[in-house]
């Protein structure tokens, strides 16, 4: 079992306690796929292509609401919480998903340098 602070995103003092259950980590490597795969179509993306480009929106729309139900699920929060996500920014809702994904398969997250991901010139 691992205790999560959600103090800075969610406003609550008191830490989630989540099981290293077989469920939540196959949630959580289902998650990391996912938006590995986000990443990949988003790289690949050609914005000359509506229909390709109108599908990577598709993709994005059902990474955010998978994105959402992860934390909602994995944390088992209430609907009063829950709706909290809701009013999160985006990129505030991913990191706290990748924060607690990270935590829950005991990795340290940390932000990809320009010489990791290969983009160094």
């Amino acid at each position: 079992m691992i205790k999560i602070n959600v103090k800075k995103e969610l406003g609550i003092a008191k830490s989630f306690e989540v099981m290293e259950s077989n469920k939540n980590i196959r949630a959580t490597w289902e998650l990391q796929k996912m938006l590995a795969k986000l990443s990949i179509d988003q790289s690949q993306a050609d914005s000359n292509n509506p229909e390709a480009f109108e599908g990577l929106i598709d993709n994005m729309l059902d990474v955010q609401e998978k994105v959402i139900n992860y934390i909602v699920n994995i944390l088992k929060l209430t609907d009063a919480q829950a709706d909290k996500i809701q009013e999160m920014e985006f990129g505030e809702t991913m990191n706290f998903a990748v924060r607690i994904s990270s935590e829950l398969l005991h990795i340290e997250a940390t932000e990809a340098t320009a010489e990791d991901t290969g983009l160094e010139v």
